[in-house]
């Protein structure tokens, strides 16, 4: 079980530095093509987009890997330590919820939408669309882990990378 942890972590960091270096290499071109030759092409644009997106939900699953999500701990940290366990416990359990909801609106959304196809590419935006669920439900996974782990000894580090 430790082993596909490990290696659904390393597909994630994959997935997210293969889009960042598509993202960076598409827009270095459109630059070029921008203001070196003075003739802007149309697809890098669209592709730099599609592969922040990606990188966006991918990257949701590994910022709550690491717990490096934005939250607002100030009131919690006054509580005393039983009590932080059981405000994170809810919170992870909130979140959960949360995630799971919204995976299954995405892939409602990429259900609707299934006929959409991009303008400059010509390639169906469920392409696109599925990162959101998918990254919902990757970041839940991890979330779940993490809640267990609260439940079963108290406060959840971060996970090495």
């Amino acid at each position: 079980m430790m082993r596909l942890g490990v290696l659904a972590a390393r597909l994630e960091e994959g997935v997210t530095f293969f889009f960042f270096a598509v993202m960076c290499l598409f827009v270095a071109v459109q630059l070029f093509f921008r203001f070196a030759l003075n003739h802007p092409l149309i697809f890098p644009e669209e592709i730099s987009r599609y592969a922040y997106v990606w990188i966006t939900f991918v990257g949701l699953s590994l910022a709550t890997k690491t717990r490096e999500h934005i939250r607002v701990d100030a009131g919690v940290g006054m509580l005393p330590r039983v009590w932080q366990r059981g405000v994170g416990a809810l919170v992870d359990l909130i979140s959960f919820a949360i995630l799971l909801w919204l995976a299954y609106l995405g892939v409602r959304f990429m259900l609707f939408s299934r006929m959409s196809i991009s303008p400059a590419l010509e390639i169906p935006l469920n392409l696109v669309y599925a990162a959101f669920p998918l990254g919902c439900l990757l970041a839940a996974v991890r979330l779940s882990a993490q809640l267990m782990t609260r439940l079963r000894s108290g406060p959840v580090e971060p996970q090495p990378s």
